[in-house]
C-alpha cells in the first residue's frame, strides 16, 4: 500500500511539473522572428513596438522571365518581395529567383540568362555579408550552371513585424518545455552584463545577445538595451579587397547583361563592428558594382528606430524599403 502511495505520489508531482511547462508553454507569446524563435528567447521583450509602413500590394508583384526588366537573384532578404516592391513602384517588371535555385553563378552566367529566357538588361545579385564569401568560392569553381530557372513565390509576412499580435491565441505548436526555456534565457539576458551566446540542438552556437549601450537610440522593443545576433556574423569568413575581384569576375560573364551587387551588411556589422570588413567596403565602393549599403546602413541606424528588427536578423519593413531606394538609385545610373 505504502508503495502504490509512493507510486502515485510520484506520479502525480511528475504530472504537475509537465503541465505546469506547458502551461507556461502556451502562455508564451508565440515567436515570429528567427531569433527570437531559434534562441527561444521572449517575443514579448523584442517585439518592435512601432508602425511599419504601408505598401501597396499592387507592387508585390512578380513578371515571367521573359517579359522581366530586372532579375532578382537573392537570398532569404529577397524572398518576400519588399525592397523589389520600390522598383515595381518605379515602373520596372521583376521576377526573382533564389540562390539555392539558381546554384553558383558560374562561368556560363550569360549563358544561363539566356537560357533562362531572360531578356531585360539588368540583374540584381543580393546577397547577405556573411554568406558571400562562400558564394563567390563556390563561382570561382564552377564552369557551368546546370539549374534551369526556377522563379520563387512570395514569402509571408512582409518582415516579422508584419505579423498578428503575439497575444492573440495560445502557443500549441511549441514544444512542450519551450516557455520555461524562454523564460530562463530571457532572464540570462536581462542580467547579463556581457554576451551571452545560446545553443541550438541542431546547430550548435546559434545566437548571441549583446549588452547595446545606445540600445534604445535603435530599436523599439521593451529591452531595448540587449541586442540579438547570429554568431555567424563573426565566425564566417570575411569579405576581402580580392571578394571584390570576384564579383567583377561574375559580372564580366554575365556581359552584355549588367550586374549591379546589392551586398547587405550583418546586422552584426552595423550595430557592434562598424569596422568589420573595412577594406571589402573601400573596394567595393571604389569599383562601384552597386550601392554602398554599408555606408547607408551606419548612417541610417541612427535615423531610422529599427532599421533591422530587433527580434530578427532581418531589415524590418522600414529597413527593406529604405535599401530598396539605395538600389534604384543604382538601378536608374544603368538602366534609366
Amino acid at each position: 500500500m505504502k508503495a502504490g502511495r509512493l507510486w502515485l505520489s510520484i506520479y502525480g508531482a511528475g504530472f504537475l511539473v509537465c503541465f505546469g511547462f506547458l502551461l507556461v508553454t502556451l502562455l508564451t507569446p508565440i515567436p515570429y522572428g528567427d531569433v527570437t524563435r531559434v534562441g527561444r528567447i521572449s517575443e514579448a521583450e523584442f517585439r518592435a513596438h512601432r508602425v511599419h509602413p504601408y505598401v501597396d500590394p499592387a507592387t508585390l508583384v512578380d513578371t515571367p522571365i521573359g517579359a522581366a526588366d530586372i532579375l532578382v537573384i537573392g537570398d532569404s532578404f529577397s524572398i518576400r518581395w519588399a525592397w523589389q516592391s520600390v522598383l515595381v513602384k518605379a515602373g520596372y517588371k521583376v521576377v526573382t529567383t533564389h540562390w539555392d535555385k539558381s546554384g553558383p553563378l558560374c562561368a556560363d552566367f550569360g549563358a544561363w540568362l539566356q537560357r533562362s529566357g531572360f531578356k531585360g538588361k539588368l540583374v540584381i545579385v543580393e546577397s547577405i555579408e556573411r554568406l558571400l564569401p562562400e558564394r563567390l568560392d563556390a563561382a570561382s569553381q564552377c564552369a557551368t550552371m546546370a539549374q534551369p530557372f526556377e522563379a520563387i513565390p512570395r514569402a509571408t509576412p512582409l518582415s516579422p513585424e508584419d505579423v498578428p499580435s503575439p497575444w492573440l491565441g495560445l502557443n500549441w505548436n511549441a514544444e512542450w518545455a519551450s516557455g520555461w526555456l524562454t523564460w530562463k534565457h530571457t532572464r540570462t539576458i536581462k542580467k547579463a552584463t556581457s554576451e551571452v551566446v545560446f545553443d541550438h540542438p541542431r546547430w550548435g552556437d546559434l545566437i548571441v545577445a549583446r549588452p547595446l549601450p545606445d540600445g534604445c537610440k535603435y530599436f523599439s522593443n521593451r529591452l531595448c538595451d540587449k541586442g540579438l545576433f547570429l554568431v555567424d556574423d563573426t565566425h564566417n569568413p570575411e569579405l576581402t579587397a580580392a571578394s571584390v575581384a570576384s564579383m567583377q569576375r561574375i559580372s564580366a560573364h554575365a556581359a552584355p547583361v549588367h550586374v549591379v551587387w546589392m551586398v547587405v551588411p550583418n546586422k552584426t556589422t552595423v550595430y557592434t563592428r562598424p569596422n568589420h570588413a573595412q577594406a571589402f567596403v573601400q573596394a567595393f565602393d571604389e569599383a562601384r558594382l552597386g550601392p554602398n549599403l554599408f555606408a547607408f546602413a551606419a548612417d541610417a541606424k541612427s535615423r531610422t528606430v529599427d532599421l533591422y528588427s530587433p527580434n530578427d536578423t532581418h531589415l524590418s519593413l522600414t529597413g527593406y524599403l529604405a535599401f530598396g531606394e539605395q538600389v534604384l538609385n543604382a538601378v536608374k545610373k544603368v538602366d534609366p
